[in-house]
């Protein structure tokens, strides 16, 4: 074995000053930068529970698979999160249940996008205007966010921490659209800003972690548990800070990601006979990941495939990592599975989220994927589908 494809994440680009490209949701929404993504989110929790000052004791609707990171987001404000289950076998929320969900002290919906597929953003726009809720795009796994192309979200989330699609090394960013900018203004103010210092120790740092990332030093880390490379888990949120990014760091990123390999594409044409076998390829459908007019396709942040059952897709799993294909089975489990959370969130049962964690496993689409590797997985998949 010649090492282990990690599961996720792309080099960190080196800062250049190169010419200038206007960010694609300038026209649309106002830019601030945040500490993380996780931030980003519990500032536009901050924004919404505002707008909505006489509740008492503010709800927000999210999906009940997801990362725990929304939990601490909306904990952090002293709002509660309300789970909504998913359509089946997809990741996005059944828009019924979130109407039912919703109640006077709702605030916000928070529409998650999924590894690079975004969420029905009309449909729950539609659902909030009915109600006076502000809409917040999670787009921390998608770039560039559906919003940037039709402004559905009145605040979008953006993460550029590790094994993001643009990877900055941290940092975040809440996009809010520009006619609710003036009333945005107080809660943004409220918290301090902190400056990137893109001086020796960052680039030290830099060529540190893009030199763990390839397959033998990810192969070792991997294997030292107490690192916990892979889990999902709870953090509490204690301080949320604004962040002065130096604009070479940004502009690197968005130029890194453009250049990328559209390694989905070929995941597309190699499994494509598994949908016959009974599984699904959440992203084999280009219309699920085609923003409305955007011009240019960008990579997926990895590739979501179904199993038809929890047995197999764990076959899968240990073949394919046991081949240096580092696949993955993602959150692993629905959020009231999540250590941590379940003490945060209502007692319900969730079936279609609950499948479909079962059945899920991701393939990695960074570009240290060669052709090699997707024919391997290739291989291994229908193996595994015709046992």
């Amino acid at each position: 074995m010649k090492g282990k494809l990690r599961p996720v994440g792309s080099p960190v680009p080196f800062p250049r000053v190169h010419e200038r490209q206007e960010l694609p949701w300038a026209a649309l929404y106002r830019t601030e930068f945040m500490g993380s993504g996780t931030e980003a989110l519990s500032l536009a929790v901050a924004i919404a529970i505002r707008r909505h000052s006489k509740v008492s004791e503010p709800e927000v609707i999210i999906p009940a698979y997801g990362c725990p990171d929304l939990v601490s987001a909306i904990v952090a404000q002293g709002a509660r999160p309300i789970l909504v289950d998913l359509l089946p076998n997809d990741p996005r929320m059944n828009d019924l249940d979130v109407r039912e969900a919703i109640t006077p002290s709702t605030v916000a919906v928070v529409g998650v996008g999924f590894l690079g597929i975004s969420e029905r953003l009309e449909e729950l726009s539609g659902i909030c205007r009915e109600h006076n809720l502000l809409l917040i795009e999670d787009s921390a796994q998608c770039f560039p966010p559906a919003s940037a192309f039709k402004p559905d979200a009145d605040l979008v989330v953006l993460s550029f921490g590790r094994g993001k699609p643009i990877n900055l090394m941290g940092g975040g960013a809440l996009l809010i659209r520009t006619d609710l900018a003036g009333h945005a203004e107080e809660s943004v103010g409220q918290y301090p800003v902190s400056l990137l210092k893109v001086g020796i120790k960052w680039l030290v740092k830099r060529l540190v972690f893009n030199l763990l990332m390839r397959r033998w030093p990810y192969y070792v880390l991997e294997r030292m548990p107490f690192l916990g490379i892979g889990e999902t888990r709870l953090h509490k949120l204690d301080t949320i800070s604004r962040l002065d990014l130096p604009e070479s760091v940004l502009q690197a990123g968005l130029r890194d990601i453009q250049l990328r390999p559209l390694i989905h594409q070929r995941y597309d044409i190699e499994l494509g006979g598994l949908e016959a076998r009974g599984w699904k390829c959440l992203a084999s459908d280009r219309s699920e990941i085609a923003r409305n007019d955007q011009p240019q396709l960008f990579p997926l942040l990895r590739y979501p495939v179904l199993a038809p059952s929890k047995d197999m897709r764990d076959r899968a799993l240990a073949a394919l990592n046991s081949a240096g294909i580092g696949a993955s089975a993602f959150y692993g489990c629905p959020l009231p599975q999540i250590d941590g959370v379940a003490a945060l969130v209502e007692g319900a049962e969730y079936p279609m989220a609950s499948d479909f964690a079962w059945c899920l496993l991701t393939l990695p689409t960074h570009e240290g994927v060669t052709p090699a590797d997707v024919a391997l997985t290739g291989r291994i998949l229908f193996s595994v589908a015709e046992s």
